[in-house]
């Protein structure tokens, strides 16, 4: 083929400018718009070009932008191209943020007499980095406040203790030490290097055996006393309970140790306990007992006091600093998810499964988020059926709900949120709002967000909680942008795919048109010179007075005539099957199969056929014109099964990963198969008309309204032993033809 032969026409380059996403527009010299492809109009929601022809293009732009916008023309106009980001306005009023780029057009002598300038959307991508950085923000606003709350209880602790030269090392470990044990330990030491007679011990609360349970303890303990302490002190023990109800320190004189559950702590006659609260939650309990004494001097508690409030400042403190390490490592964390699903938007590579995109958003989000699984839905048949699944939902019934689907209309938590567009999340669900409690009682919180394509909802992307949760602000921020960043990976998926149909609908009539072509310089041309050649020799005859044989040229006239009108008709059936507006919905294909078989039946009233046809199931595409499809293959199965003495046709169908393969078997006269490849071509025959009657439309016809479905054709056969048709329909309808 020759590079003229190549080249693409005007009316072509200009379809595949049109169908380009970004908005590409001519401008004069002055920056006046001068024309726009298609895929421009609708990014700038412009209904009618002629409202905006010779507007400047500069009047779409304020500010910062508009400043970028003038250098870059001026640069185009010095001969440079020049690419800038920017915020701006649609024609309809829509702020959105551009990539934009400035170039000259230069004509044959190399002199600039337009501009060109194009301009793709991404505001997706900023509003993801907006919410990325509000995230960063806050986090950083919240460290700062709790790193100042730190500094002033430090400051706080410092004052108060800078009397107490005998708790210099215990406040030097309060400053440093983050290990609860230790601090404990080192608190004991601080109180007993002051008070020579007084036993100490830190009890911490086991709250799932409901006890306080001791875990440091000074060395003059008994071994008797310890064990009790390490068995746990019940909550409801009287000094205990006092201590925790009341949120500050008790010191009690005449100490009742049996009373207490600490029988073997009879040594001691009076006692003392300081709650260490973080927050206001108790997290344990500073205990002091006074050998012999029954009372306690204000000195002697004012010490055990001090180092108390020591202890419980820097058990604050490391808690704080874990909840900062902890928030800090989740919003690593985070970003590092938010950047690998901005991955999303890159580079594609080949035509990705939307399900399997779906699936690796729900595992992203997943790992960021409590336990719990993640699932997608979509209407089919009026319920919002199962599309894609990532972790268990802990219920074997509701499982089996899930996969059923839920009623549309019914289903008040998903029903909203499509009516709305707008996403909801729920801390505490309650079961009765959709389904039985019984069947739901495993999830406690969800979030379901919209996935919007084109603006419009095309499915629910659910994440149910086995436990109840507070949905916080970066949750919610993660959520959304997963979201938003899947529907906008999703509508390129779905424009790549109609790109692709588009070419090989593209390809298609320009074939077909070259068959045409063909048709009219040969197949009607036969019948055409028939006409003229023996209406001449019946007009002969007949000045001869031989009207036999008039009649007889004048009968191949009529032949003729017919043929050349079974011709028209086919090429006519072909124009509409490319042209005909596709209904896309559920098809059983069984159906289809029936009516098909009693078509062909009425056509072959004289030969019984045996028919084996398979399980079929139901397929997404429009049922008239697959009706023609499966008509036409058994038909043909038939008619070149004529000269066999039983006519045998199999139909059956192959659940494939991403497509049904629909396939129909004969034991006709088959073909050569090096032909293979002109079976499903306009107006190509294998056979003579006198062998097996026909136009050689109908594969042709078959191919245009399988690739229009999005499919693929195909043939197998051998000369006499018979041949097998097969044909595919993607298991997702395809998004609908322009």
């Amino acid at each position: 083929m020759t590079s003229a032969e190549l080249a693409l026409t005007p009316r072509q380059l200009q379809a595949i400018i049109d169908a380009n996403g970004d908005c590409i527009k001519v401008l004069d010299l002055d920056a006046r718009l001068l024309s726009m492809n298609l895929g421009g109009l609708q990014v700038m929601e412009i209904p009618d070009f002629q409202q905006c022809q010779y507007n400047l293009l500069t009047a779409f732009w304020e500010g910062e932008g508009r400043a970028q916008l003038d250098a870059a023309l001026d640069a185009a106009r010095a001969g440079e191209t020049r690419s800038f980001e920017g915020a701006a306005r649609t024609f309809a009023g829509t702020p959105k943020w551009w990539s934009m780029t400035v170039s000259p057009l230069r004509d044959d002598h190399g002199h600039i007499t337009h501009l060109l300038s194009t301009s793709r959307d991404i505001t997706a991508r900023k509003q993801a980095e907006a919410a990325q950085a509000a995230a960063q923000a806050q986090l950083a606003q919240h460290a700062q406040t709790l790193e100042q709350q730190v500094q002033a209880q430090t400051r706080a602790l410092e004052e108060r203790t800078a009397a107490l030269d005998a708790f210099v090392s215990f406040t030097e470990a309060v400053g440093t030490e983050t290990d609860t044990h230790r601090l404990a330990a080192q608190a004991v030491t601080a109180v007993q290097a002051q008070l020579r007679d007084v036993s100490v011990a830190y009890y911490e609360l086991d709250a799932d055996m409901a006890v306080w349970r001791g875990v440091v303890w000074s060395e003059d303990v008994s071994p008797d006393v310890v064990a009790q302490m390490q068995g746990g002190v019940p909550l409801d023990a009287p000094a205990f309970a006092e201590t925790v109800q009341r949120g500050e320190p008790v010191f009690i004189g005449g100490w009742d140790a049996e009373g207490n559950a600490l029988s073997e702590a009879t040594m001691y006659g009076a006692a003392g306990f300081i709650p260490l609260l973080i927050g206001t939650e108790p997290r344990g309990i500073f205990a002091v007992g006074k050998r012999g004494a029954e009372s306690w001097p204000e000195r002697d508690q004012a010490i055990v006091r001090a180092v108390a409030r020591g202890l419980g400042l820097s058990l604050e403190r490391a808690a704080q600093a874990g909840q900062l390490r902890q928030q800090r490592d989740d919003l690593n964390r985070r970003t590092q998810e938010l950047e690998t699903l901005l991955e999303l938007t890159e580079d594609l590579g080949e035509m990705p499964d939307p399900v399997a995109l779906v699936a690796r958003a729900q595992m992203l989000v997943l790992r960021l988020l409590p336990p719990g699984f993640a699932a997608y839905y979509e209407v089919q048949e009026g319920r919002w059926q199962l599309r894609a699944q990532t972790g268990e939902s802990g219920s074997a019934v509701l499982q089996a709900q899930m996969e059923a689907g839920f009623p549309v209309g019914q289903t008040p938590s998903f029903d909203q949120i499509a009516q709305t567009g707008r996403p909801a999340f729920v801390d505490s669900y309650d079961p009765a709002t959709d389904i039985d409690p019984e069947v739901a009682q495993s999830v406690a919180a969800h979030a379901t967000l919209p996935l919007l394509i084109g603006g419009q909802v095309r499915g629910l992307f659910n994440v149910p909680l086995f436990d109840s949760r507070a949905w916080t602000l970066a949750d919610q921020a993660i959520l959304l942008t997963t979201v938003r960043h899947l529907g906008a990976v999703l509508e390129r998926v779905e424009r790549q795919v109609q790109l692709v149909r588009s070419n090989a609908e593209l390809q298609a009539a320009n074939q077909e048109l070259e068959a045409f072509t063909y048709s009219v310089s040969h197949d009607l041309r036969t019948p055409v010179r028939h006409v003229e050649g023996f209406s001449a020799l019946a007009r002969r005859e007949l000045t001869r007075q031989d009207p036999v044989r008039a009649e007889r040229h004048l009968d191949i006239v009529t032949d003729a005539a017919g043929r050349m009108n079974m011709l028209l008709d086919a090429m006519l059936t072909l124009s509409r099957a490319g042209r005909a507006v596709l209904n896309l919905q559920a098809v059983p294909l069984g159906t289809l199969v029936d009516q098909a078989v009693n078509d062909v039946t009425l056509a072959f009233p004289d030969r019984p056929v045996a028919w084996t046809i398979g399980p079929l199931p139901i397929v997404q595409g429009d049922a008239a014109t697959l009706q023609q499809v499966v008509r036409h293959l058994l038909e043909n199965a038939v008619k070149y099964s004529q000269q066999e003495e039983a006519i045998q046709v199999q139909v059956w169908v192959e659940d494939r990963e991403q497509e049904w393969a629909v396939l129909v078997r004969d034991n006709g006269v088959g073909f050569d198969p090096q032909y293979a490849s002109k079976l499903f071509g306009a107006f190509q025959r294998l056979h003579t008309q006198q062998e097996f009657s026909g136009t050689g439309i109908g594969l042709a016809t078959v191919k245009r309204i399988v690739t229009r479905h999005g499919g693929r054709v195909w043939a197998e056969g051998t000369l006499g032993e018979g041949a097998t048709f097969g044909f595919s329909l993607p298991k997702t309808a395809p998004p609908p033809a322009r």
